[in-house]
């Protein structure tokens, strides 16, 4: 099924078909008229349950049956008449559902959740909540981010990648700065490595450290986000915390700070590894 026809499957979804529905449907739409026989080849329904779906198109006015002795034809009705009312509803719940939404923020930002503790510690789980809340934060920094990258990266996806690029990146553009001392393990971490060089580009400042002991960022010396050690999500995303503890965050910063002397630039590192690569070849000779 291309994606075009994928995306068909779920706008009839979303009008309340399902998906066995959804295929006959567009079947018979394309065909005009069939009958049951050519409407299961043509759409991969089970031949068991053909009719049973068909029957659930007839009683929502989708198509009309013509009947020849024991034969049965099964026919398109124009969806300008049968459609229009459903997806005119579905845009009606869309206009609500954002009226709702707009409502839900306003309850949130007058609810005391508005207003951070002087201490406080969030446990995130997901790499997708880790995403967007780590974006937050970034977006909220002022100042200064320090960071300790390592495996496993939240950022599972190219959209998610580039996500957070452009979030620390905006740090360096309100004038802040932005300093990453980063565990690469080549080749698995190839696409890190290129990631990082466009980061230096746009200012960001990294440095490679031969083994980091934790995962971990700082913002503006007062938040940190501290992977935890051992996934606690099924499937095995990960695990973060976040820490508004001034002790905490002083204790973590000074451990970055001693990294941070101790590690390579990210270019002499390459260089490093390049020439690494080029003894062990000549060693093989």
């Amino acid at each position: 099924m291309n994606g075009n026809n994928q995306k068909l499957l779920q706008s009839l979804a979303d009008i309340g078909l399902s998906e066995r529905e959804a295929k006959v449907y567009l079947a018979l739409l394309g065909k005009g008229n069939a009958t049951a026989t050519e409407l299961q080849k043509i759409s991969g329904v089970p031949r068991s349950k053909i009719y049973e779906v068909i029957d659930g198109i007839l009683r929502r006015g989708l198509c009309t049956e013509t009947r020849s002795g024991r034969n049965r034809t099964y026919n398109i009705v124009d969806p300008n008449i049968t459609l229009v009312k459903s997806y005119d509803h579905l845009h009606k719940r869309l206009e609500e559902s954002y009226k709702f939404r707009e409502q839900l923020f306003d309850i949130y930002s007058e609810s005391e959740n508005g207003n951070e503790p002087l201490e406080y510690f969030e446990s995130i789980h997901g790499n997708d909540s880790i995403h967007h809340r780590y974006c937050n934060l970034v977006n909220n920094t002022k100042n200064e981010l320090l960071g300790f990258g390592r495996r496993p990266y939240a950022c599972d996806t190219s959209e998610k990648s580039n996500e957070q690029d452009e979030a620390s990146t905006g740090i360096i553009k309100r004038g802040g700065s932005v300093r990453w001392v980063f565990e690469i393990e080549l080749p698995e971490d190839e696409w890190v490595l290129r990631d990082l060089k466009k980061l230096k580009q746009e200012g960001q400042q990294i440095k490679i450290a031969e083994k980091l002991p934790l995962k971990m960022m700082i913002f503006d010396k007062e938040l940190l986000l501290m992977a935890e050690e051992e996934p606690l999500v099924s499937g095995g995303e990960l695990a973060m915390t976040v820490m508004k503890q001034s002790t905490i965050v002083n204790a973590f910063f000074a451990l970055f700070e001693f990294f941070w002397m101790n590690s390579v630039d990210i270019d002499e590192w390459e260089t490093g590894q390049l020439e690494n690569h080029k003894e062990i070849l000549n060693s093989k000779k």
